[in-house]
C-alpha cells in the first residue's frame, strides 16, 4: 500500500472541520443524523487485485477470485473507479433502547477529475462472525494476513470500483467499536434498527449534492448473505415501517426460520459442521431476554461456564468450537426440560424464537430476491421454503426465488463455499434493476 493512499483523520476537532465543510452544503444535516469519519483511505484497483490474491483460489469451485474476474466483466466503466474507504461511527440504539455510537464502513468510488458521481447506496450486511475485531470497521489495508478475514469488505471494494455503487457496511451492535455489548445474534429488532440506522445516516452524508465525490441517485439496495440475509430481510421490513422506499432487497442464505428450520438443527441427532453459532445465538438471546434464556435453565455443564465466558467476541472459532460438544451434536449443550421447551409451540422459548423469524406477519413490498444454495449445510434451505411458502400465502408481488443447484463443498462447508457465487447473482440482480 502508498503512503500517499493513507489519509487518517486524527482529532474530533478535525473530523467535525472536514465533516461539515464537506458534508453539509445545502439541507444541512446535524451530526446526529450523518456520520463521523474515524479513519479515510484511499485505493486503487491494483490494491484490491492485491487483496484479492490472499484469498484462497480453488481450481474446484468459483472462488472470490472467479467473483473479481465475473464482476470486472459485467463492469460497464471502461477504467474501473478509485474507492474511498471510510471507517464511520453513528448514533443508533443500545441493549436498553438508549442511544449509543455504533460503527461500520462507509466505501464509495471517486474520479481523479473531481467529477461527482450519481451513486445508488447499498447496505452490504455482512455474514456472520463471532470477534468484533472482523466487522468490517476493523480492517487494517496494511496487514495481508488479515485479509482472509474480511472477504465482504473486499467484495464492497470490487462493487464501488466496477459497479459505482456507495456501500454502507454496518457492524451491528456488539461488533466492531461496541465492546461493551454482546452481538444480538439472530434477533431480528436490534438488528433492524442498527442497520436501519445507518442506512438513514448514509443517505443524508449523500443526498441533495451534501457529499463532495458521489451523489444519491435515489436508489436503496439492501444485500446480504448468511445472518447477512437474515438482517437483509429484517431491515427491509424495518424500512418499510420507517417509509423509506427501497429500490430492491437481496437476501441470500438467511436463517429466517429460527422456530422451525433452525430449531431442527438445534435439536438434531447428527453432527452439525461449525457448532459456533449456537454459543453466540443464545449469549445474544440470554442478554435480550434473561429470564427465557437463562443460563442456568438452559444449559448443562461445563456448557453453562464456558459458553457465557467464551462466545463473547473477543475468542475465535477453533476456541469457541472447542468448548462445544466433541460429537458436534448440539443438543447435547442443553438440559432436557429446555429441550422440551423448545419441541412445545405454546412455551415462552419456542414463541420467543417464532417472533424472531423475519417472515411472519409481512408482507414484502419491496422488490425482492431471495437466493438460496439447495445444499446449503449451516443454513438449509428450508429456511427459504419456508419464508417463501408464507410470501405466496400472503400475496406477496415481486419476489424472484432462485433455488440455486448443488455448490462442490471447496471451502470446508457448503455454506461458505457457496458465498461467492451468491454474492454474484445477487449483485447481477441489482445491476439490473438499475437498467
Amino acid at each position: 500500500m502508498k503512503d500517499r493512499k493513507l489519509l487518517c483523520i486524527g482529532g474530533l476537532v478535525c473530523i467535525l472541520t472536514i465533516f461539515i465543510f464537506s458534508c453539509c452544503k445545502t439541507t444541512e444535516p446535524t451530526t446526529e443524523q450523518v456520520f463521523t469519519i474515524v479513519e479515510r483511505y484511499e485505493l486503487d484497483t491494483e490494491d484490491i487485485m492485491d487483496q484479492v490474491q490472499e484469498l484462497p483460489d480453488d481450481p474446484t469451485g468459483f472462488d472470490y477470485h472467479d467473483l473479481y474476474y465475473e464482476i470486472s466483466q459485467n463492469s460497464r466503466q471502461k477504467t474501473p473507479y478509485l474507492v474511498v474507504h471510510e471507517v464511520v461511527k453513528y448514533t443508533s440504539k443500545d441493549d436498553q433502547g438508549n442511544d449509543i455510537e455504533l460503527s461500520g464502513l462507509f466505501v464509495y468510488p471517486f474520479t481523479l477529475s473531481g467529477d461527482k458521481l450519481q451513486t445508488p447506496l447499498v447496505s452490504y450486511n455482512h455474514g456472520t462472525e463471532l470477534l468484533k475485531k472482523y466487522a468490517p470497521s476493523k480492517w487494517d489495508l496494511f496487514d495481508p494476513s488479515g485479509y482472509k478475514n474480511f472477504e465482504e469488505v473486499v467484495v464492497a471494494y470490487m462493487l464501488a470500483s466496477f459497479f459505482g455503487w456507495s456501500i454502507v457496511m454496518p457492524d451491528y451492535q456488539g461488533m466492531g467499536y461496541d465492546l461493551t455489548e454482546n452481538h444480538p445474534y439472530c434477533i431480528r429488532e436490534k438488528l433492524a434498527t442498527a442497520t436501519a440506522d445507518m442506512v438513514e445516516k448514509g443517505i443524508n452524508m449523500i443526498k441533495d449534492n451534501n457529499h463532495d465525490f458521489v451523489n444519491w441517485d435515489g436508489h436503496l439496495f439492501v444485500y446480504g448473505y448468511s445472518e447477512g440475509g437474515f438482517v437483509t430481510m429484517s431491515v427491509t421490513r424495518e424500512l418499510e415501517d420507517r417509509d423509506i422506499a427501497m429500490t430492491g432487497s437481496v437476501c441470500m442464505d438467511g436463517p429466517y426460520d429460527l422456530s422451525g428450520t433452525m430449531l431442527d438443527v438445534m435439536l438434531s441427532n447428527d453432527p452439525f459442521p461449525v457448532p459456533y453459532f449456537l454459543p453466540l445465538m443464545l449469549v445474544g438471546y440470554h442478554t435480550e431476554y434473561p429470564d427465557v434464556f437463562a443460563y442456568d435453565q438452559m444449559l448443562k455443564e461445563p456448557y453453562r461456564t464456558d459458553i457465557p465466558k467464551y462466545a463473547n467476541g473477543f475468542y475465535d472459532t477453533e476456541v469457541v468450537n472447542g468448548i462445544m460438544p466433541a460429537s458436534h451434536i448440539l443438543k447435547e449443550v442443553f438440559e432436557d426440560a429446555f429441550i422440551d421447551s423448545l419441541n412445545d409451540s405454546t412455551s415462552v422459548a419456542w414463541q420467543t424464537l417464532y417472533e424472531n423469524n423475519t417472515y411472519p406477519n409481512w408482507i414484502p413490498q419491496t422488490p425482492m430476491l431471495m437466493w438460496h444454495c439447495q445444499n446449503d449445510d449451516c443454513v438449509p434451505v428450508g429456511n427459504f421454503h419456508a419464508a417463501k411458502a408464507a410470501f405466496i400465502q400472503g400475496g406477496a408481488q415481486h419476489i424472484t426465488y432462485v433455488e440455486f443447484p448443488p455448490v462442490p463443498n471447496w471451502a470446508g462447508t457448503v455454506h461458505v463455499s457457496a458465498a461467492p457465487i451468491a454474492f454474484l447473482e445477487g449483485a447481477l440482480w441489482i445491476k439490473q434493476q438499475l437498467e
